[in-house]
């Protein structure tokens, strides 16, 4: 494997393909309830805050967030050490790239289906269509054109999504809003802004990013108690459609994903001979037993079987541990590091398990958190030793986390809106309805489409620069 952070894409790509995934896959009740999310379950469907566990559907939006925390380190120190680049001008950069998101989540939300759905016939997907094509010409950098012609057609990309949104609201009467956001854009927009800022100030001072951590736990903790400052601070909001104090609570998630950027970087940069790896079968070993520990996780939170899951994930984990031992090489030492502090979040996300009323994505608790954060650790030492051991590639995934906007939109802005125009989106219903996993098979026709038009872009270098 080339040293560059193709673990990192992966995750990413693991993340994005899953979130389409479970947003495409009909809701049944007679499908299992760990096809959804665990406080979404089967058969009513009603979000349900006291049901504890975690199901594979809500890991996908933490993976998300720590590769997003691993690219910090990976495109800032770039940035810093590679281009000389002064901090008050990438602080430029990353205020840019929050605002463009946020706007982004605001238009995304008021060009979808429930918004646009009440337009006559062909109107809701022709939108569509334009919205995607507008989001392309605003995010989407062509290389066989100057930087001049680009500027301009990002400029008629902005003009448009503007001349969408604005007709939607003064001429068709669609209740168009600024309060209307796609929360997970709006949530990775502002987890862009303040990562950047808390990797930036602490990169070289990993106390200090384990305090401010330890501080973001104490205001969550604080703020629970009513009418204190804590709970004034959390609750206050200069612009709620733009910024939630309580937004902050994912850098438990983001944190930890700096971290193990900064260690991925260290190996990339590294130079100079290296000493010899694992051997293939210990590697093959240390894969097989991640792969393990991470369905055991998954199992065992969500059957609450809690005594099960910790006995065998600590017995697994020395393992490990023996195993990762005395790998001197560059990639070993990478994989001992990530190992190290995975297993330092997993062990303390299920300490605070009981806290809380049990892991829950929704109302997110301190241990989903670091337990998460844990796991994903551990999925990159996976993705890696499968790259490079037994040349699996994951060119589909890699390819989709590289572009994982265009995965985002692909579904509800490009795919479904062509299907209804063609006539083929009704008996893509008819055929999920057919039997409870025919709405399954539904959501994977869907995604295989969505990865397939990713893939397209990404071969093409066609990326969305958000």
């Amino acid at each position: 494997m080339e040293k560059r952070a193709y673990t990192v894409d992966l995750l990413r790509g693991l993340a994005i393909v899953g979130m389409v995934l479970s947003g495409q896959i009909l809701w049944h009740a007679e499908l299992p309830a760990w096809l959804f999310h665990a406080q979404v379950p089967p058969p009513s469907f009603r979000f349900d805050p006291s049901v504890p566990g975690i199901t594979w559907v809500d890991l996908v939006f933490p993976f998300f967030l720590f590769s997003m925390g691993a690219a910090f380190p990976l495109a800032l120190r770039r940035r810093l050490e590679q281009r000389g680049e002064s901090v008050a001008l990438i602080l430029t950069v990353v205020a840019r790239r929050w605002a463009l998101l946020a706007l982004f989540a605001i238009a995304l939300a008021n060009l979808r289906s429930g918004v646009t759905g009440t337009l006559p016939g062909w109107g809701p997907s022709l939108l569509q269509l334009a919205g995607w094509g507008g989001f392309c010409g605003r995010f989407m950098r062509f290389g066989r054109l100057s930087d001049r012609q680009n500027r301009m057609v990002c400029l008629a990309g902005v003009a448009g999504i503007a001349a969408l949104l604005a007709a939607a609201r003064w001429i068709w009467g669609l209740p168009v809003s600024a309060e209307r956001s796609d929360v997970i854009i709006l949530v990775l927009a502002n987890m862009a802004l303040f990562g950047s800022l808390v990797w930036l100030y602490t990169r070289n001072n990993l106390l200090a990013r384990l305090g401010v951590l330890a501080l973001l736990a104490a205001l969550r903790l604080g703020s629970g108690v009513e009418g204190s400052w804590n709970e004034a601070l959390w609750n206050w909001s200069p612009a709620p459609w733009l910024f939630r104090f309580d937004y902050l609570k994912y850098l438990c998630i983001i944190i930890p994903g700096t971290i193990a950027g900064d260690r991925i970087y260290e190996w990339m940069t590294h130079s100079g001979e290296d000493a010899p790896g694992a051997s293939r079968r210990r590697e093959v070993w240390i894969l097989v037993l991640l792969v393990t520990l991470i369905c055991l996780n998954m199992w065992g939170l969500f059957a609450r079987q809690l005594v099960v899951n910790l006995a065998a994930g600590v017995l697994i984990c020395l393992l490990l541990r023996r195993l990762l031992r005395g790998d001197g090489s560059a990639t070993g030492r990478l994989h001992g590091s990530l190992f190290g502090w995975g297993f330092f979040w997993l062990m303390l996300g299920l300490a605070l398990e009981a806290f809380e009323g049990g892991i829950k994505k929704d109302y997110a608790t301190f241990s989903y958190f670091f337990v998460t954060s844990g796991l994903a650790s551990f999925v990159l030492i996976a993705a890696g030793i499968a790259m490079r051991r037994l040349n699996v590639r994951f060119s589909a995934l890699v390819k989709c986390g590289q572009n994982p906007m265009v995965a985002y939109t692909a579904a509800g802005f490009l795919i479904m809106p062509l299907l209804t125009l063609l006539h083929l989106a009704p008996y893509l219903q008819t055929f999920a309805e057919l039997c409870p996993w025919m709405g399954v098979v539904r959501g994977v026709l869907v995604t295989a489409a969505v990865m397939a038009v990713t893939v397209f872009f990404t071969n093409r270098r066609l990326f969305w620069r958000t």
